[in-house]
């Protein structure tokens, strides 16, 4: 029965996708602001939303432990993966969901914790999660584990999103949201990726590989999303990316390495 239930959870959440998904390449080019919500649209988004509830009650904020670790039953990881995937649908359909996101920063509604080290599991804090990591849209292959490294002054330092946010400044992920509604999706992604990147600069790198590590990729995510917008960067990223992929030093500007 209860596998049974999970395929019926599963094919809701493939249908509600479909219903909400737009062509990707028309929401890139348009601004937050101009995005429109039909009513069925908002009402499957929202029922993404609500599988987002891991358990009846308020967020208790104690750890939420994936399946295996304490409770080995079936029902248990069939909610937990209920909540996964719901998240990754909410995350497939970028911006469109992001109004509905934003509605529900508040929901104290118990769900499941979806970073490390930080305790809040309301499904307000995963819906603040889910537009934290489309936002700054970090590539793989960037930065290690941990939560510091060691820049061209040869000291340590915290990594710069462990110390912040793009969007403080702005008093938090929904204000920072309508102060720049004028944006595209990928034009927010490259504002946010571009405090990342100014924030790893000012830290340098140790070594050649510190560069490759922490402030290359970032300048090849932020390519890869101008070349979205209809940036002519072909060439740039081109260079970049081999540059990665060579290993090649000749790439580093001298002032991200250590003084000679």
């Amino acid at each position: 029965m209860l596998r049974l239930e999970y395929c019926l959870i599963v094919l809701a959440l493939a249908t509600q996708l479909t219903a909400c998904a737009q062509e990707p390449s028309r929401d890139k080019l348009t601004k937050y602001s101009d995005l429109q919500l039909a009513v069925e649209e908002e009402k499957a988004i929202e029922s993404l939303v609500d599988q987002l509830v891991f358990s009846a009650g308020d967020a208790s904020n104690e750890p939420v432990f994936s399946p295996g670790v304490k409770d080995k039953s079936p029902e248990y990881s069939q909610r937990f993966k209920k909540v996964q995937d719901a998240f990754e649908a909410l995350t497939k359909l970028k911006a469109r969901a992001f109004p509905v996101l934003v509605k529900h920063l508040d929901d104290k509604r118990q769900s499941i914790n979806f970073r490390n080290h930080y305790m809040g599991n309301s499904v307000g804090d995963a819906c603040m999660w889910n537009l934290y990591f489309q936002l700054q849209d970090r590539p793989m292959g960037y930065s290690k584990y941990g939560y510091q490294r060691k820049g061209k002054d040869g000291k340590d330092h915290p990594k710069p999103y462990w110390e912040g946010t793009p969007f403080d400044d702005a008093g938090g992920i929904a204000k920072w949201l309508e102060q720049n509604m004028d944006l595209t999706y990928p034009e927010m992604q490259i504002k946010c990726l571009n405090w990342l990147l100014d924030g790893e600069k000012t830290i340098g790198a140790f070594d050649p590989e510190s560069y490759f590590e922490n402030i290359l990729p970032l300048e090849i995510q932020i390519l890869k999303r101008q070349l979205e917008t209809g940036a002519d960067v072909k060439g740039e990223l081109t260079k970049k990316e081999k540059g990665l992929q060579n290993r090649d030093p000749l790439i580093i500007p001298p002032d991200q390495l250590p003084p000679k």
